[in-house]
């Protein structure tokens, strides 16, 4: 999973020892219990997620991927189990310039590379310059630093940011992708009972699950 991914997962340092937290931690230890395995959580970036599973490193990849086409030519996914509204954050100050979708038509928008966010930008503003970045953190980063107009975030992660920059503010832009949302992958070849069984642990803690993002929206922070 992500190392910096709030509220769905990211890394809480208390007494000089470093853990994970969030909504998609509490899901890995549901699937543990399920499939009766101890679990060993490995974090990384985005762009090396997929080529980790397809390699053997990790056993599935819990950490609100969303199965995109491209994606499924390398993986298994489980059904959906989370589903979230994206917008767009813009500083404070400059509120007013960004009341519609026309004043971000041209703008410097940042996204983390290869999310979700990064192709439905591509998709609503085919105009924009997208400023793709590593992590999490540097889009807030990156607008403080004048090096991007704006960042597309969900509206979970994007209240955490917030709490940490108060200086910068969501706009009125909202986009919701009934063909996208947040799943398990897979190997290619995993077997339909081990499928079954994540889809299972889905079907249990589905609503659970959007009280975790609640919780940690609420209370969780990044390092």
């Amino acid at each position: 999973m992500l190392s910096a991914n709030p509220p769905y997962e990211y890394q809480v340092t208390k007494n000089g020892q470093t853990k994970e937290a969030g909504a998609d931690v509490r899901l890995v230890k549901k699937v543990a219990a399920q499939l009766g395995v101890k679990y060993q959580i490995k974090t990384m970036d985005l762009d090396g997620l997929l080529p980790a599973l397809q390699a053997g490193k990790v056993d599935m990849l819990i950490t609100s991927l969303s199965p995109t086409p491209e994606r499924k030519q390398g993986a298994k996914f489980s059904k959906i189990y989370y589903k979230s509204t994206n917008t767009l954050v813009v500083p404070k100050n400059k509120l007013t310039q960004y009341q519609s979708s026309d004043n971000f038509a041209h703008a410097t928008i940042a996204v983390v590379n290869n999310s979700t966010q990064d192709a439905l930008i591509k998709k609503q503003f085919p105009h924009a310059n997208i400023k793709r970045l590593a992590k999490v953190t540097d889009l807030a980063l990156a607008v403080n630093n004048g090096k991007a107009d704006a960042f597309a975030m969900d509206v979970p992660t994007a209240t955490i940011l917030l709490r940490q920059n108060p200086n910068l503010a969501m706009t009125k832009w909202r986009h919701d992708d009934s063909s996208l949302g947040a799943a398990i992958a897979l190997p290619k070849n995993s077997s339909q009972d081990l499928v079954q069984a994540v889809n299972k642990v889905i079907n249990n803690n589905k609503d659970s699950y959007a009280k975790w993002v609640q919780y940690y929206a609420q209370h969780g922070d990044v390092n």
